[in-house]
């Protein structure tokens, strides 16, 4: 049985006291807000369990959750809903992490979930809540933060990274390649058409061609990707980006199985920067989208709309992190 981490743990790997690492998890107010996250951040890959039940009942938000994994730190969804945890600390509320079927997200039956229940926000992880939920719930007041999606709404808003796929075809430009293939999520994920919709168009404006041929689709949990993986391999292909860290550190390992050698090769680039992309055999270039910085603005725009102010849209920056799943063939072209 694995040891209990406890908070003495965490303050000893960051070298800082105990009293920071208890102030970082309870919201304190009287602590540096990079402190506070690198904590979290560590808290999370350790495997300490932040129990935020333990804080203030009077308010409370709603997290439903469907098609995301977020039990561990190597998953997008953690680290969302860490930062909409440490934001709602601050604020004394408590957070409600509400699982929703498949069934349930694609018919909108899910009111019993959360009406009723006084909720100050209700955030939608994984899934665009349904256009008839948000019109029978319109009276109550409650604001509906909504990851990568959108429904135009007064109570409604989108929340995430501003697409930042170029930054990893532009970068494998710059090393030589021109054959670069694509492996995207399910196909009708707004993120998914939204980064391949620019790929194709960096792409093609650099001078790449008809991108449609090294297009592929397989899941964000990971399934589908041997398939795509190397059938853009066999055709050529130097490159490959992925749509998330998740498929591109799958795309690696079945590449490896294959035979093929990262990124001696064929290069792979992923997207979200996880711990999974730092620890990934060779290490992933990946774009950077913060998403603990995600999770907390999530929680500031759903208190904006609380009060009275009206937003469609934010997005965060992306940046390129640059580690050891990229080659330049520059000599080669």
């Amino acid at each position: 049985m694995n040891k209990k981490v406890t908070i003495q743990n965490i303050a000893d790997k960051l070298g800082i006291s105990k009293s920071t690492v208890s102030k970082a998890i309870s919201g304190a107010t009287d602590i540096n807000e990079n402190t506070r996250e690198n904590i979290i951040r560590c808290a999370a890959e350790m495997g300490y369990v932040i129990n935020y039940d333990k804080m203030s009942k009077n308010k409370s938000v709603a997290v439903l959750v469907c098609n995301v994994y977020y039990e561990n730190a190597e998953q997008f969804g953690y680290e969302v809903i860490a930062g909409i945890q440490t934001a709602a600390a601050e604020q004394g509320l408590s957070v409600n992490i509400i699982s929703v079927t498949k069934e349930q997200a694609t018919l909108g039956n899910y009111d019993a979930l959360v009406i009723g229940k006084r909720f100050e926000g209700i955030f939608f992880l994984g899934f665009r809540p349904n256009v008839d939920f948000i019109s029978r719930n319109k009276g109550y007041d409650v604001p509906f933060i909504i990851f990568d999606d959108y429904i135009d709404s007064p109570l409604t808003a989108r929340v995430g990274c501003e697409n930042g796929i170029h930054l990893a075809v532009l970068h494998l430009w710059k090393n030589g390649h021109r054959k670069i293939g694509f492996i995207g999520g399910e196909s009708d994920s707004m993120v998914t058409v939204e980064r391949k919709k620019l790929f194709c168009e960096t792409v093609e404006s650099l001078g790449g061609g008809n991108c449609k041929d090294l297009v592929r689709y397989a899941s964000f949990s990971g399934d589908g990707v041997k398939e795509a993986a190397l059938d853009i391999a066999g055709k050529g292909s130097t490159a490959i980006v992925c749509v998330s860290d998740v498929i591109a550190s799958a795309a690696v390992r079945e590449l490896a199985k294959a035979g093929y050698s990262v990124p001696a090769d064929i290069s792979v680039t992923g997207y979200d920067n996880l711990p999974i992309a730092e620890y990934c055999v060779p290490p992933l270039t990946t774009v950077d989208q913060n998403c603990i910085h995600i999770g907390k603005a999530a929680f500031m725009t759903m208190q904006q709309i609380k009060s009275g102010i009206r937003i469609s849209t934010v997005l965060l920056h992306t940046r390129l992190v640059e580690r050891d799943s990229v080659a330049d063939i520059t000599q080669n072209t």
